[in-house]
């Protein structure tokens, strides 16, 4: 049943591969694009991050302290979101709870050792409290004066700014 079939032209053979050239010959361009422009774009990526990170050390070197600081912060919120492990409880609840012991003794012997000088003078814990309550009270009342003077004081700016604006 193959005989029967028409017998293509040699023109036809000629076009059918030239079609098949230029179709093949899109993908290929459209493969080199793609790739070219990936190439740019990741040389552009490493050139930005090799730019970043050599900020960052000239920032480092200039300001070391503030860098460790944000070092230490960035390592306290990573240290508290990630969980604890097992065996970090297991190994590490008698060092937490020796260190607790200790600085909880430390604190309340400098407490007790504070209001025994503090009584000492004459200072009792009861006069303390009276005393910081009425030092915030005239810390307050002080503030409320200053935030009233500030507010009349502008006022009175306003006052005598206008008609210099008007006569302009």
């Amino acid at each position: 049943m193959n005989d029967t079939a028409a017998p293509k032209s040699p023109a036809h053979g000629a076009q059918s591969a030239q079609t098949q050239t230029q179709t093949s010959a899109k993908p290929k361009s459209t493969v080199d694009k793609t790739r070219a422009a990936a190439n740019k774009a990741l040389d552009k990526t490493l050139d930005s991050a090799r730019d970043a990170a050599d900020r960052t050390a000239k920032a480092i070197d200039a300001n070391p302290l503030p860098a460790l600081f944000g070092g230490l912060a960035i390592g306290a919120v990573a240290g508290a979101l990630l969980p604890r492990s097992q065996r970090e409880v297991q190994l590490l609840a008698p060092v937490g709870k020796r260190i607790k012991e200790t600085t909880g003794g430390a604190v309340q012997a400098a407490r007790d050792t504070g209001l025994q000088e503090l009584g000492a003078i004459g200072l009792s814990r009861t006069a303390l409290h009276g005393s910081a309550g009425k030092l915030a009270g005239d810390i307050l009342k002080a503030l409320a004066t200053a935030g009233t003077a500030a507010i009349l004081a502008s006022k009175e700016n306003g006052k005598t700014a206008a008609p210099a604006n008007k006569a302009d």
